[in-house]
């Protein structure tokens, strides 16, 4: 029998693959072969146990994840492979797991608003052998009309970020999964949760304005308003430079968290924050 051992970077954490053959003295492949495959954690403990069969070409393949928070250390597989009328076979194989890694956790699994409500969430960020590199956060799958700001924006693990969701009065209505996301060099970690968003009150105001501070109000409007185009403008070619520059996965979840400062600080309007978060979430989904 042989074997090999692949590690992954995922976002629940590493995932191994465990490929090999089986085949007699002669090199001639063995199917229909039981391989019974035992993980171990560094502490000896078991953290996967699996049955594979070989094919007709005598492979076969397993896979097991170890956890961000898993100890760091040897993790070993011991695989035996046995079928009537040949002898048994094992291979034993090690997997060194050490490296710095981070987790995220939400303080709700359901949040519920109204229509023009406000709510709050916390997402912490913990640390696993000894990672201490900065964090930067975002939000994804966002339903039209709900904005999320993070409180700061990035952190070091070990700290909590305040988590604002804004529903506007014209919200979407339903309950939707929104996932946030830790990005870190080339890790991307990521928890969600359901937002719940219900019909708004009903409110009719009506206010009397004289005439001259109307106009006074429309003139400055139109001032601050060509201001903040002007801000829009600039901000967004920046941002669109940065994607042409880069559209790789990380570099794209990247640009999607620059969008999001961009909305929360009003600097981007939201036809084109909702037709820009479209793409880049799109162009995420084909470079995993």
């Amino acid at each position: 029998m042989q074997a090999t051992l692949n590690p992954t970077q995922t976002n629940q954490g590493i995932s191994v693959v465990i490929t090999g053959k089986i085949f007699d003295t002669n090199d001639i492949p063995v199917s229909n072969a039981v391989i019974s495959i035992q993980v171990t954690n560094p502490q000896a403990t078991s953290i996967h146990l699996a049955v594979a069969y070989s094919a007709k070409d005598g492979t076969f393949q397993d896979s097991f994840v170890i956890a961000a928070n898993s100890p760091g250390g040897n993790y070993t597989a011991y695989m035996v492979a046995d079928k009537p009328g040949y002898d048994t076979a094992r291979v034993t194989l090690s997997f060194n797991y050490s490296s710095p890694d981070f987790s995220m956790q939400s303080s709700t699994i359901l949040l519920t608003l109204r229509q023009g409500d406000t709510g709050k969430v916390t997402v912490a960020v913990l640390s696993f052998r000894n990672f201490n590199e900065p964090v930067n956060l975002t939000a994804l799958n966002l339903p039209s009309g709900v904005t999320v700001r993070f409180n700061p924006v990035s952190l070091t693990p070990g700290g909590n970020a305040e988590v604002t969701i804004v529903a506007s009065r014209s919200a979407q209505i339903g309950n939707f999964t929104i996932t946030l996301v830790g990005i870190s060099g080339p890790i991307i970690h990521t928890v969600s949760f359901q937002l719940e968003v219900t019909p708004g009150p009903i409110q009719t105001t009506f206010i009397v304005v004289p005439a001259v501070l109307v106009c006074l109000l429309i003139g400055a409007g139109l001032f601050q308003r060509r201001r903040r185009r002007s801000r829009k403008r600039v901000a967004l070619e920046e941002l669109l430079k940065a994607t042409e520059a880069d559209k790789g996965y990380v570099a794209t979840a990247r640009v999607i968290a620059r969008l999001e400062e961009l909305r929360a600080t009003d600097q981007v309007d939201e036809s084109t924050y909702q037709k820009l978060k479209r793409e880049y979430e799109r162009r995420l989904e084909k470079s995993k």
